[in-house]
């Protein structure tokens, strides 16, 4: 123990070193095992654990068992567990024991019954007293109604018969009886009754020459009424009309996604091209908001003669929109970077407006700049691509690979 609690300091000043521990921590399990050092140093002093005679009654009767080590004069050293041993009880205190038992029994074996002149639930009979030292050993004398172990029987009159239920208790070498009377009903059990049902229609049916099987319209007291438990086709119809609303609703999720990463890779595409076209505009001494126009102008002609829609274009002539319509050219550059959302044209935005705000002087080389980081950023994600399109072609090459094995292998196998 005095070596654990040595290493256990080393740890403990290691992981303070590296700073993996607080120090409020550090001192309360460094006391901790101060303490634990104390107690082994003492231990070793005494030369070795202090030896016993007895045991504490409390400490037996309270964990069940006490551990326990002994070791003998010629060096040898065992492992014991001490069990307490069983109580011994003068006949007055047995027969005291006895007596509450049976009270105890009178509110134990209820169940869920309210009384005993009405017993429609299985009874609850158990074998010990309050997991005490009283046995308990049941029985009753018309087991074809009730059963030893609490259970009703399924040929109970619908009216109820009284059984009398016996029971012996036992503690040491006294016994005592305890009976008392029951008025059995019918169960109320659901196993039980279901079980009912069973046995009369297995009676029904027993002698039935025809080719339908009759169903009781009564079983254990019980007026039944029977319906097929198969759904019917409304009930499919609903269900799938639920599958479907599901499918639709998980479908069209999943297309408005599809439909925002297109878009997303769509604008990335574009980015290079149109900050080009606006760092050439710039170049022959153009204003920003004339660019606008202009690109706008550019992109609706092409989609009037067929091209199809490009998103970033569609952002450029809706911002040149807003601009004819009153807005301010910053309001316009904060609104196109918010609705194109990613951050290359949030980028974008913020260098148009600034550059407004300084008077549109240096925007030039800026642009310049962009222009490069965009064209490297596409080319990232040309290789990045590429090398996903690698990766997908590993399964169909493995497939390739294994036919062309089954090919060779499979003749030569039936060669031999």
């Amino acid at each position: 123990m005095l070596a654990v609690s040595i290493l256990t300091a080393g740890l403990l000043v290691w992981l303070r070193h590296k700073k993996m521990i607080r120090n409020t921590l550090f001192w309360c399990f460094m006391l901790v095992n101060a303490a634990g050092a104390v107690f082994a140093a003492a231990e070793l002093a005494t030369g070795g654990r202090q030896a016993v005679t007895v045991v504490p009654s409390e400490e037996l009767r309270a964990s069940g068992y006490v551990p326990m080590e002994v070791r003998t004069d010629s060096g040898g050293q065992y492992e014991i567990e001490i069990e307490p041993p069983e109580a011994v009880y003068s006949p007055e205190e047995a027969g005291k024991l006895l007596r509450e038992a049976g009270r105890w029994l009178d509110k134990t074996i209820l169940g869920e019954n309210q009384t005993l002149s009405h017993v429609s639930r299985n009874l609850e009979l158990p074998a010990l007293v309050k997991d005490g030292p009283v046995t308990v050993e049941w029985y009753t004398d018309k087991p074809e109604i009730l059963g030893s172990d609490g259970v009703i029987q399924t040929d109970v009159p619908e009216e109820g018969a009284s059984v009398t239920l016996y029971a012996e208790l036992g503690l040491q070498d006294q016994k005592e009886n305890w009976q008392r009377t029951v008025t059995v009903f019918p169960s109320e059990e659901p196993d039980s009754i279901r079980e009912a049902i069973l046995n009369e229609s297995r009676k029904l049916n027993q002698e039935a020459e025809e080719n339908t099987y009759r169903l009781p319209s009564e079983a254990a007291g019980r007026q039944l009424r029977w319906f097929r438990a198969d759904r019917g086709p409304e009930s499919r119809l609903s269900l799938l009309a639920l599958i479907g609303g599901l499918v639709s609703v998980i479908a069209m999720r999943e297309r408005r996604e599809r439909s925002a990463r297109s878009r997303q890779e769509q604008m990335l595409q574009d980015y290079p091209e149109l900050l080009s076209k606006m760092q050439l505009y710039l170049g022959a001494g153009l204003s920003m908001r004339t660019i606008f126009f202009r690109i706008s102008r550019e992109y609706q002609a092409r989609r009037a003669s067929g091209a199809p829609a490009r998103h970033a274009y569609e952002e450029v002539s809706r911002t040149a929109v807003r601009m004819e319509n009153g807005a301010t050219e910053l309001e316009a550059y904060d609104e196109f970077g918010s609705r194109c959302q990613l951050p290359c044209y949030r980028g974008l935005a913020l260098l148009l407006s600034q550059n407004l705000q300084k008077g549109g002087a240096g925007i030039l080389p800026q642009m310049e700049r962009e222009v490069q980081d965009a064209l490297e950023a596409a080319r990232r994600r040309a290789r990045a691509e590429g090398e996903k399109a690698t990766v997908r072609l590993l399964l169909p090459m493995a497939m390739m690979l294994l036919v062309v094995m089954a090919l060779i292998l499979i003749p030569a196998f039936y060669a031999l």
